[in-house]
């Protein structure tokens, strides 16, 4: 089972993932309407906090190491693999989401994904250097809360 803060970052449908330093964003938008009125005045009605949307690019990368330095077992394949599972077998359904900050988990609709490949030749330099063989992603993902 992931732990963040010994295995993994974040949680998403019981699997542990890294997060790209500087991508973890978190928005909150207050639910609120302003309209004019007949006397020109505003009129403005506050629900107060809407639903949070959680985005962040997901590091699935060869050789991660977790936070004891200990190989974390898996490939970027693997990794992107298991989002991409969850991504397309949520339709409809709802995941739950541990966030880093507090880890308590959070029901949430999987919204967006995106998967980038920085440079296909990067599978290739850990066969040279006796690192584990494939292609390593970035993953984006908006997740929204239920």
């Amino acid at each position: 089972m992931a732990t963040i803060g010994i295995d993994c970052e974040l949680i998403l449908d019981g699997t542990g993932y890294f997060i790209k330093p500087g991508t973890y964003r978190v928005q909150q938008p207050r639910i609120r309407k302003m309209t004019v009125r007949a006397d020109g005045g505003l009129s403005y009605v506050d629900l107060g906090p809407g639903k949070r949307t959680w985005s962040m690019v997901v590091l699935c990368l060869n050789d991660l190491l977790r936070y004891d330095a200990i190989s974390t077992g898996w490939t970027g394949q693997q990794y992107r693999d298991a989002l991409r599972a969850s991504y397309t077998g949520s339709i409809g359904t709802t995941l739950l989401y541990s966030d880093p900050t507090s880890a308590a988990a959070i029901t949430v609709h999987f919204d967006v994904y995106q998967e980038v490949v920085n440079n296909l030749h990067m599978q290739q330099v850990p066969l040279a250097t006796g690192g584990t063989a494939g292609v390593s992603y970035e993953v984006t993902i908006e997740l929204v809360e239920a």
